[in-house]
């Protein structure tokens, strides 16, 4: 796939197009990326995915102080890739791209430099400043420019519309099964071993503490978690526990910890990907190191169970 971020220098010829933020590349846009390949293999031409960057509510002072996102620049390329995508247009959405009327970004964005053969939207389209743009006024458009227009309907779960939101919603609040089924994929959280105090060797569960890559990214509900680690083309098994430790540490400093099983490598300064299985249970406090170290013994074998569940299911 080839990234582009100046859509001036694009050499397309009426590619097969569709056009949003994708954040989580979640079932939805599966769908539509599914619809705009079999629409390119008809034609001839190839796919071009256009997405912005920053998210449009940061820009336009919409997100506010707890906003997050599902997945970063860079994995949001990687995801798409994987989908085939041909070429993928970054846009730097500025205030002064927010502030095009939906005309100026049919004629002076989509028509001048993207000049599609086919658009594929979802219902729910809106474009151009305080989103004014819609499909009625982008089909008049390729009317005139030579593009056809299709629609997919929103795709529904459950009588819920999947849409990024939801699956935020859904990390926030402990339900990681929901989300990953809108996902169409574990939820995952890219991030770098950094020091920690090492409480884990003294109880025989070592583990890695982790940084996230990103700090605009999405963590999910504090809880402990079966999960899997990617690291250096292996993946490994193991449990993970997000939250203040309130058993073995009485500062509250909330940690993002795994512990991986049978690994013994030290893993200070390498990059994991963390794929979140399935959630075990609350983080809680316990009467003692004891009756702790039964509880991780029970969650790593709950880990091991989800984790079979998980690989019989793909």
């Amino acid at each position: 796939m080839q990234v582009h971020t100046n859509p001036s220098k694009l050499q397309l010829i009426r590619p097969a197009v569709s056009i949003g933020i994708f954040d989580g590349v979640h079932r939805g846009h599966q769908n539509l990326i599914s619809r705009v390949k079999e629409l390119a293999a008809i034609s001839h031409s190839q796919t071009l995915v256009v997405t912005f960057w920053p998210h449009p509510r940061i820009v336009l002072g919409k997100a506010g102080p707890d906003f997050k996102m599902l997945t970063s620049l860079e994995e949001k390329s990687a995801m798409l890739e994987k989908l085939g995508v041909d070429h993928l247009l970054v846009v730097p959405f500025t205030p002064e791209f927010a502030s095009l009327s939906a005309k100026q970004f049919l004629d002076d964005f989509l028509n001048q430099y993207i000049k599609p053969g086919v658009v594929v939207v979802g219902d729910d389209l809106r474009f151009g400043s305080g989103g004014s743009g819609n499909l009625q006024l982008l089909s008049d458009s390729g009317k005139i420019h030579g593009f056809e227009v299709v629609k997919l309907e929103t795709h529904i779960e459950n009588e819920a519309r999947i849409s990024s939101t939801l699956i935020r919603d859904c990390l926030m609040s402990g339900k990681l099964e929901t989300a990953n089924k809108l996902l169409g994929y574990p939820y995952f959280v890219n991030g770098e071993v950094v020091l920690g105090n090492r409480l884990g060797n003294t109880i025989g569960f070592p583990t890695a503490n982790i940084e996230c890559a990103a700090c605009f990214k999405q963590i999910p509900s504090d809880g402990v978690y079966a999960v899997t680690v990617d690291w250096n083309g292996a993946t490994y098994q193991g449990m993970l526990n997000i939250g203040i430790r309130p058993t073995i540490d009485d500062k509250g400093h909330k940690t993002f910890e795994v512990h991986l099983f049978d690994m013994s490598e030290d893993l200070y300064g390498q990059n994991l990907r963390v794929n979140f299985i399935a959630r075990l249970r609350d983080e809680k406090k316990f009467g003692g190191i004891e009756e702790l170290k039964a509880q991780l013994a029970l969650d790593l074998l709950a880990s091991k169970t989800e984790i079979e569940k998980f690989k019989q299911s793909i």
